[in-house]
């Protein structure tokens, strides 16, 4: 990892930047977000040592990685790696910004994001599908992990303290999916931060740990996953090429769930082709098996839950042409939704994909007559990518006018950290 050498560092570079601008505005934009106010109250500590991003309230650097995680992944607006299964941004970006100097340079920062991505895709693809579909929140687990190696590059630790803040961090990894649909599952993201800085202090502090935490006979990958690793397998395959490049990073236009975004570019296509909620005998959802395990919302309650509802989703698009944002709020779904629901099925019955795409058909039955619409790359998947101009109109959305301030600092290369804290206040 610390010798690693980038094929095309260049493109990696230019889709960290996009990384960053996108987490900025996902935090940005979860600012006066009730939960997130009650938890800033909370863990702040006049006279702290760190700044919370965004907040202009100080705290420990330890609890400015929770709040920082908990905040960018609070609208579920971030991005998604397709092997982490998971969202690297949110964890390793807010334990960065959580351990660094207001002189560090944005583009070391960049370097360790870019590595602890590789951390995350690489244990992603050897723990998923499995990891996912037992029910682990690979945010939480893989990327505490993924989070510790992002800050042992930034701060440029010896190869010795590296395997130790590793350890330590593989020590603390938990985080489950049945929390979707609650403040606990944003949660999840501040705890990987918060573990990755933790383990940070530890070894600063000198205590001990174990010095093969990955070994084969009950080191991490053994336990949770009943598995056995080659690290040769890994020097191999290092940014060769990089998880941030391929299999990319899925960037978002709304704030739910990734795995719900085929089915509602397949309901936005319907609805583009004249089929709205009035005409709707029947709606079957099809997805490959355990493609909708993490939807686990068929009858939401509030709008937080219809994040991870495909039926919520579809639902407000055949009726409106489009989701409203505003409606994944912690706040009651409208009572119709209620009455239109019985309408609805789901069938796991399509091929799987491959690890970037995600297949779903919806079907469709109006005056018996079965229409159809199947997505396999939505928009904002590595095959179909968000372009460049929504990534920078979300932050716009977040900041206002400062939005182009803050790109022109990321996009930058002798830029400081305390240079774009200051710009995103």
């Amino acid at each position: 990892m610390h010798q690693a050498q980038p094929e095309d560092s260049g493109e990696l570079f230019q889709i960290a930047r996009s990384a960053l601008i996108d987490y900025l505005a996902s935090l940005k934009l979860a600012d006066r977000e009730v939960a997130v106010q009650r938890l800033v109250e909370q863990l702040k500590i006049e006279g702290g040592d760190t700044e919370i991003l965004s907040q202009s309230v100080t705290t420990t650097a330890e609890r400015a990685a929770l709040i920082n995680g908990f905040q960018g992944h609070y609208l579920d607006y971030d991005d998604v790696q397709p092997n982490f299964r998971g969202h690297p941004s949110v964890t390793i970006f807010s334990a960065l910004f959580a351990i660094a100097a207001p002189t560090d340079q944005i583009e070391d920062l960049l370097w360790a994001y870019i590595q602890g991505v590789e951390v995350a895709g690489q244990f992603g693809r050897l723990l998923n599908p499995h990891h996912a579909v037992s029910g682990w929140h690979s945010t939480a687990t893989i990327g505490s992990i993924a989070s510790a190696a992002a800050i042992s590059i930034f701060k440029r630790l010896s190869v010795e303290n590296t395997v130790a803040i590793l350890s330590v961090a593989a020590s603390q990894t938990a985080g489950m999916l049945f929390q979707a649909g609650t403040d606990n599952k944003p949660l999840h993201a501040g705890l990987a931060a918060r573990n990755a800085v933790t383990a940070y202090q530890i070894v600063q502090a000198g205590l001990t740990t174990s010095e093969d935490p990955f070994n084969n006979r009950n080191g991490w990958f053994k336990v949770i996953g009943d598995l056995e690793v080659n690290a040769t397998n890994w020097r191999q395959t290092w940014l060769k090429p990089a998880q941030i490049q391929t299999p990319g990073l899925w960037f978002k236009q709304h704030q739910f769930c990734s795995a719900a975004i085929s089915g509602y570019d397949a309901a936005v296509d319907l609805w583009q082709k004249g089929i709205q909620w009035k005409d709707c005998q029947k709606i079957v959802i099809h997805y490959p098996q355990n493609g909708d395990r993490v939807l686990n919302q068929p009858r939401p309650q509030t709008g937080q839950q219809g994040k991870f509802s495909i039926e919520y989703i579809v639902w407000q698009v055949l009726n409106h042409g489009d989701v409203d944002d505003q409606k994944f709020a912690a706040l009651p779904i409208e009572s119709q939704f209620y009455t239109d629901i019985e309408i609805f099925s789901r069938t796991n019955d399509l091929p799987q994909g491959s690890v970037t795409s995600r297949p779903a058909r919806l079907e469709v039955f109006v005056n018996g007559a079965s229409i159809v619409s199947e997505v396999d790359d939505p928009l904002g998947s590595p095959a179909n990518p968000l372009p460049q101009e929504k990534i920078i109109d979300k932050l716009q959305r977040a900041i206002g006018a400062q939005s182009a301030q803050v790109e022109k600092i990321v996009r930058s290369t002798n830029q400081t950290v305390s240079q774009l804290v200051e710009a995103i206040k």
